[in-house]
């Protein structure tokens, strides 16, 4: 157990009644602990496993050093106001973990958010890691349970899809996407297994490294996030995510972005149960004709093949009401599972607006040291059954004024019609005009 090591001012502080803390000595006299626990002072060096519940209290600024775990059975609370800032000078990367069967209660407020950022002087891109939650939910990995794949020993998934790890509400993560090793990078916000018994709403990612938002597996539902200059994809799930989302925005910067959406199924296995399904609607995604790709941001070099939506790897889905522009390309579906489920209508895109040069691309599975065969097949997105409207250029729609604030009714479908928990929104797009739900302290955009 990593416990948490302070000096002895801190120490005589919490005795003073600055924060309660429960202390134990090691063997070694002059080596002190203190293992956190109740409402922490501000300043606090926050590292290491949290065994206790903690509140991190309102207005406070604190110090996130190296992987932070919250354990089983225990609850980190964070009140409106909270600033959490990584520990520039650690070489371990900084990153806040919830462990299954452990609980957030992060709750800020519009006007007052959580703000999890770096503690660089100049701060960037990939300073730090994000916010990780696991838990119960079923995921598609064998045996139904799945390895971290950042959180080192923690397994997620498993067979409860109501599970609950807690409540993540006005939070914004600035600079996060620091790499683990070099083929793993960290998220802005990261939900491994969560179920759908947390509530996951108004979050915000600044300027990542990497994904702003990606779900491994899972049931958890989410409503209203926003997501300015992720480097690689803006939202990306895999490994059975069949959770719902409403009012999503993403927006690539100009320097470095990848994919307004990634959407797998299983790398391992593109048939494996339960599917990536997740419903989704009202999202708006507004891509850069000159940002360059890459899997590794630092080196990236190509330029023009920025994309709306890459669906692969077997995923299904229903999508509707989404608006899709100024991508070099706009929708992609790969992989014979994938073509199968856009034929069988168990992967949708509907209600939407698709305004790129390339609009759409099919491609079947490459054979092993084959070539991938012409795609044949018949593109069902585009018939007045799925009511999309299709520009072939990198058109802003005209309902949109300045980057993303704008929605469309022509052609829209009322998502409470698909699931209860939708509110009512008919039309196309994330944010309407007269009703900007963006323009509050919790988000943060270079471009409005």
């Amino acid at each position: 157990m990593n416990k948490l090591k302070f000096s002895k001012f801190l120490v005589i502080a919490a005795l003073a009644g600055v924060s309660t803390f429960t202390a134990c000595k090691k063997d070694n006299p002059t080596d002190e602990e203190t293992v956190l626990s109740g409402s922490l002072a501000n300043g606090t060096v926050i590292k290491g496993d949290l065994v206790n519940d903690v509140t991190l209290v309102k207005g406070n600024t604190y110090v996130l050093r190296g992987g932070v775990h919250v354990k089983e059975g225990k609850t980190i609370t964070i009140q409106e106001g909270v600033i959490v800032k990584s520990d520039h000078n650690e070489p371990a990367t900084a990153y806040l973990l919830i462990e299954p069967g452990a609980k957030i209660m992060a709750q800020g407020t519009a006007s007052s958010p959580i703000v999890f950022t770096s503690g660089a002087t100049a701060p960037k891109e990939q300073d730090w890691g994000g916010i990780i939650v696991c838990g119960r939910a079923p995921v598609n990995g064998e045996g139904g349970r799945i390895a971290s794949e950042m959180g080192a020993g923690v397994t997620y998934g498993g067979t409860v899809a109501a599970d609950n790890s807690g409540v993540l509400k006005y939070i914004r993560v600035e600079y996060t996407g620091k790499k683990q090793t070099a083929d793993k990078e960290h998220n802005g916000f990261t939900f491994e297994g969560v179920g759908n018994g947390t509530t996951v709403e108004y979050l915000s990612v600044y300027r990542g490294g990497d994904d702003a938002f990606e779900w491994f597996g899972g049931t958890v539902n989410v409503k209203y996030l926003f997501a300015y200059g992720a480097q690689d994809d803006t939202f990306d799930w895999t490994f059975g995510w069949s959770g719902k989302a409403q009012f999503l925005v993403g927006v690539q910067a100009d320097g470095v972005a990848d994919r307004g959406i990634e959407a797998d199924n299983s790398n391992k296995n593109n048939a494996a149960n339960p599917f990536s399904n997740p419903t989704i609607s009202n999202v708006t995604l507004v891509g850069s004709l000159t940002a360059k790709t890459g899997d590794d941001p630092t080196t990236a070099t190509e330029v023009g093949k920025t994309l709306g939506l890459k669906l692969r790897e077997g995923t299904k889905g229903k999508l509707h009401n989404f608006v899709v522009y100024n991508f070099n390309n706009g929708v992609d579906v790969e992989h014979d599972g994938t073509l199968a489920n856009v034929a069988d209508a168990s992967l949708v895109i509907k209600n939407s607006d698709i305004s790129n040069v390339n609009p759409w691309v099919f491609k079947h599975t490459t054979p092993t040291g084959g070539t991938r065969p012409a795609f044949t097949g018949t593109n069902p997105f585009i018939t007045a059954l799925y009511s999309n409207t299709v520009t072939a250029a990198s058109t802003k729609p005209s309902y949109i004024t300045g980057v993303f604030v704008g929605t469309d009714a022509t052609g829209a479908v009322n998502p409470t019609t698909l699931d209860a928990f939708f509110t009512a929104a008919n039309y196309k797009g994330a944010v309407q005009a007269g009703s900007d739900w963006t323009n509050a302290a919790w988000v943060r955009t270079d471009k409005r």
